[in-house]
């Protein structure tokens, strides 16, 4: 497995605007600045190199969260042989799972267990027993 720090090396000399910190997790951090953990996988970080590089930090409802999360994975599907790393469909789908769980749930309702919807503002409807409620934090 390649050194993530010969990786965060290439990656400061392609993207010199990048702020790239050894941190205690993996995360991007609008605008510029990306965080790794050196005893992490390849991946997770060139998955933050997929943030930066998609331009989608914003999202207006968790759905979308989820699907900006796809296109950080596509995206470090893209630019694994760039960086010497071979992509891992498992290790990718299954962080993609964390976030479809996390949606599944944060969307029943806690009185009747039926799947809500939600509105603009971000809130929950059951559209069976009219409870509302708010997302659940997502997944890290």
């Amino acid at each position: 497995m390649p050194n993530l720090e010969k990786i965060a090396t290439k990656i400061r000399a392609d993207y010199p605007e990048l702020q790239i910190t050894q941190g205690e997790r993996f995360r991007f951090s609008p605008p510029n600045h990306l965080y790794y953990q050196q005893t992490g996988h390849p991946l997770e970080l060139l998955h933050e190199l997929g943030h930066y590089l998609i331009d989608k930090s914003n999202y207006t409802s968790d759905i979308e969260l989820v699907e900006i999360e796809s296109q950080a994975w596509a995206k470090a599907r893209e630019i694994c042989s760039h960086y010497e790393v071979d992509y891992d469909e498992e290790f990718a789908e299954s962080h993609l799972d964390s976030y479809r769980n996390w949606l599944h749930l944060t969307s029943l309702c806690q009185n009747c267990n039926l799947s809500g919807y939600q509105d603009s503002s971000l809130l929950y409807h059951c559209p069976l027993c009219g409870a509302t409620w708010h997302s659940r934090i997502p997944p890290e």
